[in-house]
């Protein structure tokens, strides 16, 4: 009974195409780049009254961005594998505070030039820099959020983790072409703050989006 039990439920099995699961998973993280990139230009230009690409060029642009991006990278190395039922991954999560703490590491040094100076830490923006990190991420973790659904994290919290340190990190990058900032320290605390909301955002939704 069991072996026509097996039989009868593997009769009609369709073959899965070599990385389904990455590809669904890539898939996912362009069309919400696109939404997020569609989002920002309306909302940032207003909000911030800056155009896009307004500060490119100048050193802590691409200070921002390669370190905004890390984060997204840091995400996509570790969500193929928290997206599996046997998924255990930790280096990307180290790397990631690695990262955070060499951050703030040259924030401190940084500001330590300018004798503490306020402005250097809170800039013109920061009560709102975290907020819209996160909002202009929101695209990102949604798409995510909705590719996981199809699969079968081990953890659906860690999934949801990694789904939002990826848009919170590519959020950020999106963010970063409208921000007009200079600080180290304010990248250091505040980009990082939108970037962990956005993360434990993502880890929010994910324990029952995601459960199985």
């Amino acid at each position: 009974m069991t072996d026509e039990l097996i039989a009868r439920l593997s009769s009609n099995l369709n073959r899965v195409p070599p990385q389904a699961l990455q590809n669904r998973l890539w898939i996912a993280v362009g069309i919400g780049l696109s939404a997020a990139l569609l989002l920002a230009y309306p909302v940032l230009h207003l909000l911030l009254d800056r155009p896009m690409g307004a500060t490119w060029g100048g050193m802590m642009f691409w200070v921002k961005a390669g370190y905004t991006i890390a984060f997204g990278l840091l995400g996509c190395a570790a969500l193929p594998v928290l997206a599996r039922p046997d998924g255990r991954i930790l280096w990307p999560m180290a790397s990631a505070a690695i990262l955070l703490l060499a951050s703030l590491t040259l924030g401190t040094m940084s500001w330590m030039t300018t004798d503490w100076s306020m402005s250097e830490l809170m800039g013109a923006t920061s009560m709102v820099c975290p907020w819209l990190i996160v909002l202009t991420s929101t695209p990102i973790l949604a798409a995510m959020l909705v590719a996981l659904r199809a699969m079968a994290p081990r953890s659906s919290t860690m999934a949801g983790f990694a789904a939002g340190l990826l848009a919170g990190g590519f959020g950020a990058a999106i963010y970063s072409f409208y921000c007009g900032e200079t600080g180290m320290m304010f990248m250091a605390v505040w980009y990082s703050l939108g970037v962990a909301a956005t993360a434990a955002l993502g880890a929010l939704l994910g324990r029952p989006l995601l459960r199985w």
